[in-house]
């Protein structure tokens, strides 16, 4: 390498350019070059027993000299332990060569374990950093040379812990099409970056330092973010950041004044460059700040989920309004201009009401209300994940026809009056607002119009809380164990369901029968969830909707009744934080029951097995090889789990009553693997309409009625929380009763978790 060339080596990030390599890592034999670090400072306090003592600011960051003896000492180490070979940091492989890495930093560093993940994530980069350094300096223009096989001195003298394996693994990958095409991506994806940093190595963080050091106060991250991109002599590194920096300073002004307020990641940094934040990023700090810590730090009130919810469902709405408008011609100003309602008084109230002020004496009489109206649930659609969100309780007069008025506006058709009385997502948007109302919170105790599909009347809750309402038939094929299950226990029809009163009165629990442990939840139930209230728990994916667990709910879970999918999902989220904490949450996915078992009846059956269907491949379609996915089923008032491992075509069918797949369950996951197939082209050309391979697993088997969800429960337990989990819940015969008993304590202390007292 000339000297211009190791001159124009940089580590430094251009815009619209690849990043370079820092390949004077590799010329340690010429004066004047970097060397390979070696941190001798380090190993002396190894040696003599001791630890660096590294401190922490408010932020989680490392700080001071000793925090960047760390940033140092984790480069070090990703070099020694993590080979050149890998494909994904996350894989399961590498746990052992990442908790040796842990060792290390423990040994040599004062580090509290709640930095663990922030560490390790840290190495992950720059394992990666010098993988890509290896490829610029010694691979990439000899690619399809043969002594590219051969590792080069200088790699042989400066890293003695790469082997000639070890590199012929690494140039291997190089030459795949998987990497070409990753390679092709990442450099469009930088191309598109127009705001690089001026600064080097850890530039947020120490830029942050000084400012704290300077003001004994943090910055905000907008702040941070414009001072890394302008240059020493004050210039912008480009004329995009001015633009940026104008919005910036308008920003700024704007919440001086008050008329602008930070809510979450809805800061002033977000709105000006116009795109939000994603979970595993926070522009403007470095790599070891989350966002709760950095939130917490800056004292910035955090945004509720269901509004954020109902953010990013308004903007699907406006996209889909945008194409329809784009596709017809229609232009939206002059449509809301020809569709707004004549002018009326205003009502006495600020809430939706169907009382004037004043009548006028020409107008004519006002329709005659109908007299019947039965207790329901209203559903919104949620076009982000699918499916439909529960919203608030109400009575619906379900005898309208579409000609009856609502604040002087027709219904229209296949809409109904309803009145609002529980909001339970109270800032959501009403399907059908009026002059009056735009949110749920707005129409307590007033009259709007709602899509009759989105309505459901109470009489028939508890039959769809729990799924499919349709019985198994006892003499198909395949269910002879169900001929006696489903002769003990008589389903209701569906006008005998609608004959019950909705102002029955919710049972009470006999405490004296209920293990202690699960007692606290039960006298919270019988004294704050009898009246309708609900109890709001985190779902699995930070992206979707709360789950809300009711009376009913935790009634039939406390006192071993059949279990709705809501109290599985409950235990999902549970198994998900479980398996964060211990690190195994890359084995695993798990598939909503909404999403796949068949709840609706009375529909096109084709299309509704396609429906679901599509709902498994848009899950499992970016999951890397040996990932396992969890998918609970309910086949008809009854549990299963079955476990796919759609690399390998297989799917393990996990029944309590022993008996082998229906035919629904078979048509939904050989169309949904079959065309995922297709969907990740794995050699085929055309549709398949080959069998996937479907065993029915040994498994513990139910001896009650109404065990198969507990079981479920276990069965998922058993499998993610073990090493060999699968293993050996096929070697288990049975569940005792303190088994079931373990997994109903858990549930409870979770759902206790999440009181609000």
């Amino acid at each position: 390498m000339s000297k211009d060339q190791q001159e124009e080596v940089s580590t430094q990030t251009q815009v619209g350019k690849p990043r370079r390599t820092n390949s004077s890592r590799f010329n340690a034999d010429e004066e004047g070059k970097r060397r390979a670090t070696l941190l001798k400072r380090v190993h002396v306090v190894r040696t003599r027993g001791e630890r660096i003592q590294v401190s922490f600011d408010a932020k989680g960051q490392p700080i001071g000299k000793e925090g960047d003896e760390l940033q140092s000492w984790i480069g070090v180490l990703a070099r020694e332990h993590i080979p050149i070979w890998i494909v994904d940091f996350r894989s399961a492989d590498l746990e052992p060569r990442k908790e040796q890495v842990w060792l290390e930093v423990v040994t040599s560093f004062t580090v509290d374990e709640s930095h663990k993940k922030q560490v390790l994530k840290s190495c992950g980069e720059s394992a990666k950093c010098f993988r890509y350094d290896l490829y610029q300096a010694f691979v990439r223009d000899h690619i399809d040379d043969e002594s590219v096989w051969q590792r080069p001195a200088k790699v042989v003298k400066n890293y003695p812990t790469i082997s000639q394996d070890d590199w012929e693994r690494f140039i291997t990958y190089r030459r795949t099409g998987d990497f070409k095409r990753l390679s092709d991506q990442g450099i469009e994806r930088r191309k598109k970056s127009k705001y690089g940093s001026t600064t080097g190595r850890d530039g947020y963080r120490k830029r942050d330092q000084e400012i704290f050091e300077k003001t004994g106060s943090y910055a905000d991250r907008h702040v941070i973010w414009r001072d890394t991109r302008i240059k020493p002599d004050g210039e912008y590194k480009n004329p995009s950041i001015k633009i940026i920096d104008d919005q910036i300073d308008e920003l700024t002004q704007q919440d001086t004044q008050g008329s602008f307020e930070s809510v979450g990641t809805e800061d002033i940094l977000t709105k000006s460059l116009g795109n939000p934040e994603h979970s595993g990023r926070l522009r403007g700090q470095s790599k070891f700040v989350k966002q709760a810590q950095y939130y917490n730090a800056m004292h910035v009130p955090r945004e509720n989920p269901e509004v954020s919810f109902m953010k990013r469902q308004l903007a699907a709405l406006e996209r889909t309004v945008q194409e329809l408008c784009a596709k017809h011609g229609i232009n939206r100003e002059t449509m809301v201009e020809e569709a707004a309602p004549e002018t009326v008084d205003q009502h006495n109230s600020f809430k939706a009401s169907c009382t004037l002020n004043e009548k006028d004496a020409d107008a004519p009489d006002p329709q005659p209300m109908p007299n019947e109206s039965k207790e329901c649930q209203l559903f919104l659609t949620d076009f982000i994940n699918g499916g439909e969100v529960l919203v608030a309780l109400g009575r619906a007069y379900m005898d309208c026809v579409p000609t009856d008025t609502v604040h002087g506006i027709p219904l229209g058709a296949g809409n109904v009056r309803v009145t609002i009385s529980v909001p339970k997502l109270k800032r959501a948007l009403l399907p059908i607002p009026t002059n009056e109302a735009t949110y749920i919170e707005e129409a307590v105790g007033g009259f709007v119009a709602w899509p009759k599909k989105l309505v459901m009347i109470q009489s028939s809750l508890s039959q769809a809380s729990r799924g499919p309402s349709q019985a198994p038939d006892p003499e198909a094929k395949g269910n002879k164990r169900i001929k006696k299950r489903a002769g003990r226990k008589k389903l209701q029809s569906q006008p005998e369901v609608q004959q019950q009163t909705a102002e029955e009165v919710p049972p009470t629990f006999d405490f004296d029968a209920i293990p202690i442990e699960l007692r606290p939840l039960a006298y919270y139930a019988q004294s704050s969830l009898s009246d309708g209230s609900q109890i709001s728990c985190p779902p699995q994916q930070s992206d979707e909707m709360p789950i809300y667990i009711g009376y009913e709910d935790v009634y039939d879970f406390i006192t071993f009744k059949e279990i709705s999918a809501s109290s599985i999902m409950v235990y999902i989220s549970y198994l998900s934080d479980c398996c964060a904490r211990a690190g195994l949450d890359q084995r695993f996915v798990f598939i909503s029951p909404f999403l796949v078992s068949p709840v609706q009846q009375n529909v096109d059956r084709v299309a509704y097995i396609r429906e679901r269907a599509d709902n498994i491949i848009r899950i499992i379609t970016n999951i890397p090889r040996g990932r396992l996915v969890l998918m609970p089923y309910n086949s008809g008032q009854h549990w299963i789990l079955a476990v796919i491992n759609p690399w390998d075509d297989s799917v393990l069918y996990f029944n309590p009553l022993g008996n082998d797949p229906g035919e629904d369950f078979q048509q939904l996951i050989t169309l949904a693997l079959n065309d995922w197939k297709l969907l990740v082209g794995r050699g085929i050309t055309k549709r398949c309409n080959c069998k996937t391979l479907i065993q029915t697993a040994r498994c513990p088997i139910q001896q009650g009625n109404v065990q198969c969800g507990y079981f479920v429960l276990g069965f998922m337990r058993e499998i993610t929380l073990n090493v060999d989990g699968l293993a050996l819940l096929q070697n288990k015969t049975s569940y005792n009763e303190a088994d079931l008993n373990l997994v109903r304590q858990e549930w409870a202390t979770y759902v206790m978790s999440f009181i609000q007292y």
